[in-house]
């Protein structure tokens, strides 16, 4: 009896540890696979503590590469739910900080748009490769401003700094929070959503309210500078200092520095920090991106002055996509839909090239040269070594036309055309502040997309369209238009608009832009017109690359910018943001379209086929 009772027990004894190890893999096998330390806080060299949230993969027994992002939005995975868990599974720890002034971080908000943010980078960076858990690799990730916070970190020059990876970045005094030195309403709607220390996700998704709000003040003529107090931003919430040290909304700080290339780039990476840097970097934009000019800003500028190997180990991926599409793409963009082959996997990209930026891994095949773009209507991934390359050198250039000078309406418009005409009289647009247009067409703005039409319906607008094509011809770069104007005002603002007119009538965005004549030679040189002074106004759409298939045309269509989501410009030349409508001035403003000054076209011909490679 007392062996069989100790045969047992022995027996139960060899059982257990097979029964734990069962136990544990059907534990892991059911966990999530990775674990998240909540809210660890991490200080930085001036003792301010900064929160981040820290995923790393379960039951690790190597130490790990990082990817880390610094961010303004959230750290739960809010935004982007599956990256922490994504890149743990892959083999990475993903720690997301918040920058100053966020969720429980110290310091003060408005520091996270400058230079502080990046030494704040850098220290997170160091902090985090002097981790047990670190193999000392740290490499960036995000989008947005968390793709700014990237190029300010890279700008201070972390040892331990491996790679960062900017898709759509904004760059601040470049693309916001101004177009081409007009301020743009759409600032104040990012100040709501980080307004306070959460992510108002609610307020975000409330269009009909920010929407309302901006179309309120632009119906009463209300000041431009009232606008972030209207949607009712805290000024001790959002604030800087002024130029005598007093705090200020922030909003209204940047409305005093409109032209100030000083305060408006002071934080911009510098040429000296690019000529350090060394190490891989993959930025992403799309054709329909607004902050495209700050991701090209940042991309040309590392060209320029990076080292040649640092040159080499940098890829630009650029597509058929919006703000938000090259983040994540989808099959339709802004209600355009996007060929399938432009429908990539962004996160596996990225996650792929890490691992080859690291050694961990192959370069993924859509990046097996320095630039890879998407011409649509071919519908194909092209490739060039740099950007420019991908152009010919080569330009289709269509001057405007119209024997009466001025075209009566869409459907009677006036032309563009092979060749100047000798002599023509001027077309006239209108630009009187105290017109609402905006009002009459609000059914319609509220779901305007890359394939709508009715701009050129607008009252003041003219429009000019060319033959159809005969052959299919390729464009690859940046569409520029230029009108040789005069005003009798010293200042004005014009709106132009380029739009691919298919075969059967439908019709898709090429490109558009907008420009203020007294920022009209850089948005940080003010120059203001004098009475009968001949000038210039250069336009620039997006970078993009497009077939334009044979029977189908352009329509051109120029109109004074008059919108709820720009600063209105009441066309005297006077202190931005802050005039109203009884300092209004009716601008007449004349565009010449003769061979003396001739009004142009400018369409980048894209670079010859030669087995996908320039």
């Amino acid at each position: 009896m007392q062996r069989t009772t100790f045969s047992r027990v022995w027996r139960l004894f060899l059982a257990i540890p097979v029964a734990m190890a069962t136990s544990a893999a059907f534990a892991a096998e059911v966990g999530p696979g990775y674990d998240v330390e909540m809210s660890r806080m991490i200080p930085v060299r001036d003792g301010t503590r900064l929160e981040a949230w820290i995923t790393k993969p379960s039951n690790i027994k190597v130490k790990l590469p990082t990817i880390l992002t610094l961010t303004q939005y959230d750290i739960d995975g809010g935004r982007h739910g599956d990256s922490a868990g994504y890149y743990a599974h892959r083999g990475y720890a993903f720690v997301q900080a918040y920058v100053r002034g966020r969720g429980q971080s110290g310091g003060v908000k408005s520091d996270s748009l400058g230079v502080q943010v990046g030494r704040d980078g850098r220290d997170l960076v160091e902090w985090i490769a002097a981790q047990p858990w670190s193999d000392g690799r740290v490499v960036m990730f995000g989008g947005s401003f968390v793709g700014m916070t990237q190029w300010q970190t890279a700008a201070q020059l972390p040892p331990h700094l491996a790679a960062i990876a900017p898709y759509v970045p904004i760059y601040p005094g470049w693309d916001i929070p101004n177009t081409n030195g007009i301020p743009q309403a759409w600032t104040t709607v990012i100040l709501g959503y980080v307004a306070g220390r959460s992510l108002n996700t609610g307020f975000m998704r409330n269009e009909d309210y920010w929407q309302g709000k901006m179309l309120e003040q632009y119906a009463a003529y209300r000041p431009f500078h009232e606008l972030d107090s209207a949607i009712g931003i805290a000024a001790d919430d959002w604030w800087m200092l002024d130029a005598q040290g007093a705090r200020k909304s922030m909003f209204d700080v940047w409305l005093d520095h409109v032209g100030d290339a000083a305060f408006n780039l002071a934080a911009e990476p510098q040429a000296d920090s690019y000529e350090r840097m060394n190490f891989p970097v993959l930025t992403v934009t799309g054709y329909y991106d607004d902050d495209q000019p700050g991701t090209l800003r940042y991309y040309r500028n590392y060209v320029a002055h990076a080292p040649g190997a640092a040159v080499a180990q940098l890829h630009l991926v650029i597509g058929p996509w919006d703000h938000s599409g090259a983040q994540e793409p989808t099959k339709m963009i802004e209600g355009a839909p996007i060929p399938e082959a432009a429908v990539i996997d962004m996160q596996k990209l990225h996650a792929d090239w890490y691992d080859y930026a690291l050694g961990r891994g192959p370069l993924p095949p859509l990046l097996h040269s320095n630039v890879a773009y998407f011409m649509l209507g071919a519908d194909e991934w092209r490739y060039a070594r740099t950007l420019e390359s991908a152009s010919s050198g080569k330009e289709l250039t269509l001057f405007l036309a119209e024997p009466s000078g001025t075209p009566r309406d869409v459907f009677r418009s006036g032309q563009l055309i092979s060749k100047p005409q000798p002599l023509e009289p001027p077309a006239d647009i209108v630009s009187d502040p105290h017109e609402l247009p905006e009002l009459a067409v609000a059914k319609y703005a509220a779901d305007e997309n890359l394939t709508s039409q009715f701009r050129a319906f607008q009252k003041r607008a003219i429009t000019f369209h060319s033959d159809p094509f005969s052959q299919n011809a390729e464009i690859a770069g940046h569409i520029r238009l230029t009108l040789e104007c005069e005003a009798d005002a010293p200042d004005f603002d014009l709106w132009a608009q380029l739009l691919l007119v298919l075969a059967d009538g439908s019709t898709v965005r090429l490109g558009e832009d907008i420009r203020r004549a007294r920022f009209r030679s850089s948005q940080f040189k003010e120059e203001l017109v004098k009475p009968g002074q001949s000038i210039q106004i250069p336009f620039e759409f997006n970078w993009l690359a497009r077939r334009i298939p044979a029977g189908a045309r352009l329509r051109l269509t120029i109109a004074p910018l008059n919108s709820p989501n720009y600063q209105k410009n009441f066309n005297t030349g006077g202190r931005i943001g802050y005039e109203n409508i009884g300092d209004a001035r009716i601008a007449h403003i004349k565009i010449f379209h003769d061979a003396k000054r001739p009004s142009r076209l400018e369409l980048p011909l894209a670079a010859p086929q030669d087995g996908g490679m320039r």
